[in-house]
């Protein structure tokens, strides 16, 4: 799979990026999906070959089948020149995925239905992305902790000395309850393997004991747990857990 990031000007924060899939695999170029979740209305509309002045559909679309701003959509401003006509702020919706693929529904024709085709595989192709991005952190993840095992035993420590201190270190980053490496999100699986990375680096300065790698380990995981915390506001127990990544390499194999 070939994967483009391409930056539109001249559009709001909304839609500044696009997520293009090769054509051999799937064209989403058909009605664009911005940051891999939202659509242009305005793009939707003139899709649709709707025959409605845009606001108006719109307007009508949310009141008549309760779309909640915020949660279906998205409003922003945008300013429109016209020629010798001044300018204007226009309001620019923000669709989710879910709400484009209601609104191609309800429309009953063949663009409609060939949109909502669309949508439907688009949303396929980009979990599969983001099961593609998993794997990779957790593939990368495993091999840093091998890493740390074996930097373990050449100091005299076990197997079981680096269950310990990888265990240690994940109650640090959990706050006492370790979560399971496979069932982490990309974002916690990637700062796990920082924490662990970090351990591995401090390894190559000299001698240390079990306890010191120990010390080492769980210093790191606390500075990448703080880490998160200020940049999101989020505690990293309280992401919410992923599918077993062990079901999906399972189901990758099956598929190949």
């Amino acid at each position: 799979m070939i994967i483009e990031i391409t930056c539109t000007k001249k559009r709001s924060a909304f839609f500044s990026a696009s997520i293009l899939v090769s054509k051999k695999r799937f064209n989403m170029e058909l009605i664009k999906i911005y940051k891999g979740s939202l659509v242009d209305a305005r793009e939707l509309h003139q899709f649709l070959e709707s025959k409605r002045r845009f606001a108006n559909w719109i307007k009508q679309r949310i009141e008549r089948y309760g779309f909640v701003e915020n949660e279906d959509y998205f409003l922003h401003n945008k300013f429109v020149t016209q020629k010798g006509r001044g300018g204007h702020n226009a309001k620019e919706y923000a669709l989710t995925i879910n709400m484009a693929k209601e609104l191609a529904m309800v429309e009953n024709n063949d663009k409609g239905r060939e949109a909502r085709r669309y949508f439907i595989k688009a949303e396929e192709t980009l979990r599969e992305l983001s099961d593609n991005k998993r794997l990779s952190a957790f593939a990368k993840l495993e091999a840093t902790k091998e890493k740390l095992l074996s930097n373990i035993i050449n100091l005299g420590g076990s197997e079981n000395d680096f269950i310990q201190i990888d265990t240690n270190g994940r109650r640090v980053l959990f706050n006492g309850s370790p979560l399971p490496d496979e069932e982490l999100p990309r974002v916690l699986m990637l700062s796990r393997d920082l924490a662990s990375e970090m351990t591995n680096l401090n390894l190559k300065d000299g001698e240390h004991t079990v306890d010191e790698v120990d010390e080492l380990n769980k210093t790191n995981h606390l500075g990448v747990r703080q880490y998160i915390i200020e940049s999101t506001g989020k505690m990293p127990e309280n992401l919410p857990r992923e599918k077993n990544i062990k079901t999906i390499k399972g189901k990758k194999k099956l598929d190949e």
